[in-house]
């Protein structure tokens, strides 16, 4: 392997991380931003807990603005220690909550199951999501193209 392969792999390996974490953070912000415009309850609330409607979208506009926030620091790279944890989280409790369409995505094997009445292989993508919120948290050191190491960096060299 020559030095050009090795700047190029690095390159690509920053820019990677950065796509993969920015697209990620951007779901949640569109998320969050449809549970804020709606202000309806979430749906694993709706499925899972019997709630009036007024406290539901209550829950649902928090956890929407909160779903916004964590997306936003997901995408520039802020608090990367804090905030990818909880977004692995949430991805996790959204495929958690479809197990499913993971498992038999398109019905065929499972049977008895309360599932959502449009296609359920729609939300297939759901492990994939949290796979790469995992990813991010393992290989947060190599993302150097986010705002916190910029600002280790510049910290570093007034020091």
């Amino acid at each position: 392997m020559g030095i050009d392969d090795g700047i190029t792999s690095l390159w690509a390996q920053r820019l990677g991380l950065l796509f993969l974490r920015v697209s990620t953070g951007f779901l949640l912000v569109w998320v969050g931003l449809n549970k804020l415009v709606k202000a309806t309850t979430p749906f694993a609330l709706r499925r899972n807990i019997e709630i009036d409607e007024t406290t539901g979208a209550l829950l649902g506009t928090a956890f929407g603005g909160f779903q916004v926030i964590i997306g936003v620091l997901c995408v520039i790279g802020l608090w990367r220690k804090f905030a990818l944890p909880v977004q692995a989280l949430i991805h996790g409790f959204t495929a958690a909550s479809v197990w499913w369409a993971i498992i038999d995505p398109y019905r065929w094997y499972i049977s008895g199951v309360d599932r959502i009445v449009f296609n359920s292989h729609v939300f297939y993508p759901t492990i994939i999501t949290f796979a790469a919120c995992v990813l991010l948290i393992v290989f947060r050191r190599q993302d150097t193209l986010a705002v916190d190491t910029l600002r280790s960096r510049r910290s570093a060299k007034t020091a």
